[in-house]
């Protein structure tokens, strides 16, 4: 047997070094507990945004390709992709985004804020603008780190109209948007806070849920209610009654229609989204979707069931069965808003797993100095452990 290579020595001392790092680590009674809530959902989230990227581009970049940009930025293909990515990563004291692209964000940042102010020139806030457009391109810019109180306020605030709208979801998106923004609110406004939280809840069914238009009086519906859910989490958890109230029958609701695998359907058709925003919206309101008893059936988690709709390679589909509701989804086959949505479910809950600050807030993520050094240090070695174990598997057949 010939002695081995230098080569081959150097890098199985890389590795040696690299798991008694590692093992170091583990002796720090922090790290076990946090790394044992976390270091799954790491490896979910990033395999999410790679095979995203993976399908979109053929580059390093998703947010700054170039045709991405020129496609995406300013619509729901691309923001809440940002989104997702911006959110992954925290906000410290002083109020410094600490992104996991970040060397990828300031041209979408850019990019979308151009289309936003247009937009603004364009359609103002007039009865017939669609709001949404502004929450949209609001919410995920104010994650990129970008200023947009003033069109915000603008919208919702300021606006008179705002509380005539028929959608459900433009009610829900206002308060996202606004819960985001740490501008004062000054001079005087048409609606306040208060209002929207008001109107919202009036709107609710007797079953608990919600249903899309204001107007329609369909069964409530998983995702809508979900999302308003979400949107009454920042009064919830500050102790508002009515935002209480409302959100517990939802909570019944919700806990109603999950099958028992853990996952949840909308019209019909069990999918990753409507999935999605139930686990973001648990999370939204301090409750864990893993371990809340009821939010845990038989089959699993509301994880678990998100989790089955996770693809190969890290992607999401939007369901294994053909939806008349989204005849753009291919059934078992990558969907972008599937892994988009997904992406920043699994974000909700790796942020309450860290005790920071909920999806949709600006406020700042305690802890961000240690928790962030722990698991930037865990991922950069997990990947450079990776790397050399693959190239010494490769020395192997060297002659």
């Amino acid at each position: 047997m010939r002695p081995e290579s230098s080569h081959k020595m150097i890098l199985k001392a890389g590795c040696v070094f690299l798991g008694a790092v590692l093992l170091l680590f583990s002796v720090f009674p922090v790290l076990p507990a946090f790394a044992a809530q976390t270091d799954a959902l790491d490896g979910l989230i990033e395999s999410a945004f790679n095979a995203r990227r993976a399908h979109v581009t053929d580059g390093d970049k998703l947010l700054s390709d170039a045709g991405f940009l020129a496609d995406s930025a300013g619509t729901g293909t691309g923001d809440w992709a940002a989104f997702a990515m911006a959110r992954y990563g925290a906000l410290d004291a002083d109020g410094r985004m600490l992104y996991y692209y970040n060397e990828d964000y300031e041209a979408y940042a850019n990019a979308l804020l151009s289309k936003m102010e247009a937009f603004h020139v364009s359609a103002g806030v007039s009865a017939g603008t669609k709001l949404t457009e502004y929450f949209r391109m609001g919410i995920a810019l104010t994650a990129l780190g970008k200023d947009v109180s003033d069109i915000i306020y603008e919208a919702t605030v300021y606006n008179p109209t705002a509380l005539n709208r028929l959608a459900v979801m433009t009610l829900d998106f206002a308060l996202l948007a606004l819960g985001m923004q740490t501008a004062p609110i000054t001079g005087e406004t048409a609606h306040t806070r208060r209002d929207y939280v008001e109107r919202i809840a009036a709107l609710q069914h007797a079953d608990g849920g919600w249903s899309l238009l204001v107007l329609q009086s369909a069964e409530s519906d998983v995702d809508v209610t979900a999302m308003t859910l979400t949107a009454l989490a920042e009064d919830y958890r500050r102790g508002d009654a009515t935002a209480a109230a409302a959100v517990e029958k939802g909570l019944a609701f919700l806990s109603g229609r999950q099958r028992a695998s853990g996952d949840f359907g909308s019209y019909g058709t069990f999918n990753a989204e409507s999935t999605a925003q139930v686990m973001t919206a648990l999370c939204s309101l301090g409750i864990d979707p893993t371990a809340d008893e009821r939010f845990v059936k038989s089959g699993g988690s509301v994880l678990d069931g998100l989790l089955a709709y996770r693809l190969p390679d890290g992607s999401f589909t939007h369901s294994y069965l053909n939806d008349p509701d989204n005849p753009a989804a291919s059934a078992g086959n990558y969907n972008y808003l599937a892994t988009d949505q997904s992406a920043y479910a699994l974000t909700s809950l790796w942020r309450l797993k860290r005790g920071y600050s909920a999806l949709y807030s600006a406020a700042p993520d305690v802890g961000i100095g240690t928790a962030r050094a722990f698991t930037l240090i865990a991922q950069t070695l997990r990947r450079l452990i990776a790397r050399l174990q693959t190239l010494f598997d490769l020395t192997r057949y060297e002659t």
